[in-house]
């Protein structure tokens, strides 16, 4: 509802508030008090009539003092306002049945909560003037202007701090109703507490949290502005060191972050127990985390320098250690949220690929080669053990020694690296585990620490932190997450598998057991060279295709569940009809007519006209259906399915690679951590504080073509140099003659100079062959030009002008 504005006489903007309660009091005494003297009519009416007058002003400023416009939140979601249950004890009985009743007025229009609700001035002037106190609080400590300043206009507030009600007074908790008013984004009654003295930078008891950390917690953008407008200390830290942007982050609210990210509030920061601001924002906000990325790459164009702040990215390493009784997990880096999460728009990050070329060149190329080279050995080693157990020539015995003690010895080294192996994935498994369990255990102790620190009439914080709790319980281990750890277990099981069943027939010596070893081997022998791709993914050449790869498996699961909702009742169908015959040779067996099915599928040579000669009808209407269901439906949807995923893969194939890159690092780090004896620990922190490198973003150059860009550099300075050769040789032969090429020579009237016009003739002669020399190298020049603009990217107005200068040169 829009108020009217009214100035009265001594600069109120509702003059109604100003009503004097000594004369309303008097006219009201002489009233209705006992008459002890004969009054004249006069004076009866005019009393009346001011008692009137005075009830009307009372009424008119009621109407003013209206509930704010709702903001399309519920405010009691957020803050419930004053309790119902007993109030703080104060004063005599009277005062307190006066402070009950004052209090009630609020509680009873909080409950009612209509838009269209009235505070009655005129009531509570009345109690007000009895002797209630217009500090009164309930049992929290909250007072009426902390009601006021969530849900009613200001001219209310103005009413009670005219009456004397403590501005600056909080509740049991610390919180004030600067407080109040911030965390509900009520911007008109923060600037007029602001004007009327409210504490700013008044703290809460617990939490230590000042206003400015109330709006930012409940995504109060307008509060935030003009908090920070009037000084509020955008760097103020809570009881856990945290500033209201890494506040907002935590309590997941990305409006908040992002308007005081614009507004200077420092991403860099970290909590009592280590934790990243910036970690957080990846895990909640990807779009603020982006913006917030920016304040770690700085760039001075002024001496072409950049800086890369990279230590803010990465968080001091300690050991899981426990200090007064709490657990203290190690931090979890920005880095690992990257690429648990996936978030391809991060990895590409100037600051993030920063740290993954740091990291790469420091360790994370040598863990992965290591790696690479013991899966290449492992696959290698098996390899001979199947092939050397395939080409055995002994019936009776599977090895003879000792000519065949190099079998045994590859069968030895084998089996060493895939205990080596397993011995590697179960230590993942649990370390997993443990940092799960751990981060698990310190996120709950810390939510709970929160909960503690929560106001009983703030349900929506509540209830907030018991979400996260319920959530954090609720995680499951990355490790099964990826699909190459669920492919590596494969592999181990069919090695387990094919070991057991070839040692039983070195001893069984056994045909039935060596064909089926043999079988197992094959298999296995597939799978394992499968499985090399996964440590070379970590080179950014092969990484998109590996990922393409991954991408295209999901596509063909998803494509064999359609395939096999057509094959399996088309399968029963013809087995029905056809199966079992020897009419028709291909499907005597249902391993027979399940594969002529398949050759069906793929429009391969089938037995139809064996299928007419059985029945006609059937043969056309299965065969014909079936073909078009599988041949022309699901395999055009399956290119169209694989086509998308190439089309998506591509277009991110830089970002795919990067972040293969970046999660074999992560692998290193964790599965080999005595690489860090070959490597500062604190390189990071000691030397990439900032990292400084050139920067120039005027000139860009591909390093594959520097050696062609310096070969046609010395072509250009050799036909430029010949081209001045010979127009310094043409000036010298003749000087009298114009720039102008194609001007005659002058020729002489006198007969003096005409024994000399054979000779001028041969000059002229030679200067147009000399022009055309040079109109041949200029054309040579401009070629050399296009084809070193083609090979050195630079920007349009720079490839306009280089042409038009040396044209201008030429001429």
């Amino acid at each position: 509802m829009k108020r009217v504005s009214r100035v009265s006489p001594s600069g109120h903007e509702n003059p109604g508030l100003e009503l004097s309660d000594a004369a309303s009091s008097q006219s009201m005494q002489q009233y209705t008090g006992p008459c002890t003297s004969v009054m004249s009519a006069s004076v009866v009416r005019s009393v009346t009539q001011w008692a009137s007058y005075a009830r009307g002003r009372w009424k008119r400023a009621t109407r003013k003092c209206m509930r704010r416009k709702p903001s399309g939140e519920s405010l009691s979601s957020k803050y419930k306002g004053l309790a119902w249950e007993e109030d703080v004890v104060d004063g005599d009985a009277k005062e307190q049945q006066l402070n009950k009743r004052l209090l009630d007025h609020f509680r009873v229009l909080a409950a009612n909560n209509e838009d269209t609700d009235e505070v009655d001035l005129q009531f509570l002037n009345e109690i007000l003037r009895d002797g209630a106190d217009p500090n009164s609080a309930d049992k929290y400590g909250q007072t009426a202007l902390h009601e006021i300043s969530r849900a009613w206009n200001v001219d209310v507030m103005r009413f009670f701090l005219e009456r004397g009600a403590d501005i600056r007074r909080p509740d049991a908790f610390g919180v004030t109703p600067l407080h109040v008013a911030a965390a509900l984004d009520y911007e008109d009654m923060i600037h007029f507490l602001l004007e009327r003295g409210a504490d700013i930078e008044a703290h809460t008891y617990k939490d230590m949290q000042t206003p400015l950390h109330f709006a930012a917690k409940n995504d109060a953008t307008e509060a935030i502005q003009v908090l920070l407008r009037n000084g509020a200390d955008i760097t103020a830290h809570d009881y856990k060191q945290r500033t209201p942007l890494q506040l907002a982050v935590n309590l997941d609210r990305s409006e908040a972050a992002h308007t005081l990210l614009e507004l200077g509030a420092d991403a860099g920061v970290q909590d009592s127990d280590g934790q990243l601001c910036i970690t957080a924002m990846i895990g909640k906000m990807t779009p603020v985390a982006n913006l917030a990325l920016n304040q770690f790459h700085v760039k001075d164009r002024m001496t072409r320098q950049q800086f890369f702040y990279l230590h803010l990215l990465e968080p001091e390493r300690t050991r899981l250690k426990k200090s007064h009784g709490k657990t203290r997990s190690e931090p979890t880096s920005p880095l690992e949220f990257i690429v648990q999460q996936g978030k391809l728009d991060l990895i590409m990050h100037p600051v993030v690929l920063k740290l993954i070329t740091v990291k790469w060149n420091l360790y994370g190329r040598l863990g992965a080669w290591i790696l690479l080279l013991l899966n290449f050995l492992f696959i290698v080693s098996w390899t001979t053990v199947a092939i050397s157990v395939s080409v055995s020539p002994e019936e009776d015995k599977r090895y003879v020694f000792p000519q065949d003690w190099w079998r045994v010895f590859v069968v030895m080294i084998a089996l060493g690296l895939t205990v080596l192996e397993v011995y590697r994935e179960v230590m993942e498994i649990l370390r997993s585990v443990r940092k799960l369990k751990d981060w698990q255990q310190w996120c709950e102790e810390r939510l709970n620490e929160d909960l503690a620190c929560t106001h009983p009439m703030w349900p929506e914080e509540r209830h907030y932190f018991e979400g996260q709790i319920k959530f954090i319980r609720s995680l499951k281990g990355s490790y099964l997450q990826d699909p190459w750890n669920i492919f590596d277990w494969l592999v181990y099981v069919l090695l387990i598998a094919v070991l057991g069943l070839h040692l039983a027939d070195v001893y069984l010596v056994s045909q039935t057991l060596r064909m089926y070893s043999l079988r197992i081997f094959a298999v296995a022998v597939i799978f394992i060279w499968l499985r090399l791709m996964k440590h070379v993914r970590a080179f950014r050449v092969m990484g998109p295709f590996i990922v393409m790869l991954g991408k295209i498996v999901g596509d063909v699961l998803r494509f064999l569940f359609l395939y096999a909702e057509i094959y399996v009742p088309y399968a029963c169908a013809f087995w029905i009809i056809f199966g079992g015959l020897t009419a028709v040779p291909s499907m005597q067996t249902v391993p027979q007519m399940l594969y002529s099915l398949y050759r069906i599928t793929l429009v391969d040579e089938y037995e139809f006209d064996a299928m007419v000669a059985v029945d006609s009808v059937m043969a056309h209407l299965l065969c014909g259906t079936f073909l078009a269901l599988s041949a022309v439906l699901c395999v055009n949807l399956m290119i169209a399915l694989l086509s998308d995923t190439f089309q998506r893969v591509y277009d991110n194939a830089l970002a795919n690679a990067v972040m293969q890159q970046a999660s074999i690092i992560l692998q290193v780090e964790e599965s080999m951590p005595h690489l860090w004896h070959f490597y500062d620990k604190q390189y990071i922190h000691s030397c990439c504080a900032p990292l400084r490198e050139f920067y120039d973003d005027e000139i860009i150059t591909d390093p594959d073509q520097h050696e062609e860009m310096k070969k046609l550099t010395a072509e250009i300075k050799d036909t430029l140099d010949e081209y001045l050769t010979i127009q310094k040789e043409a000036k010298l032969l003749n000087p009298a003659q114009t720039d102008d090429g194609n001007r005659s020579p002058r020729w002489n009237s006198f007969s003096s100079q005409q024994e000399h016009l054979g000779s001028l003739m041969r000059l002229e002669k030679d200067q147009q062959q000399q022009i055309q020399d040079l109109q041949d190298l200029r054309e040579d020049v401009k070629k050399l030009q296009g084809l070193l603009l083609q090979l050195i990217p630079s920007k349009p107005t720079t490839s306009a002008d280089v042409p038009n200068i040396s044209s201008a040169g030429l001429r």
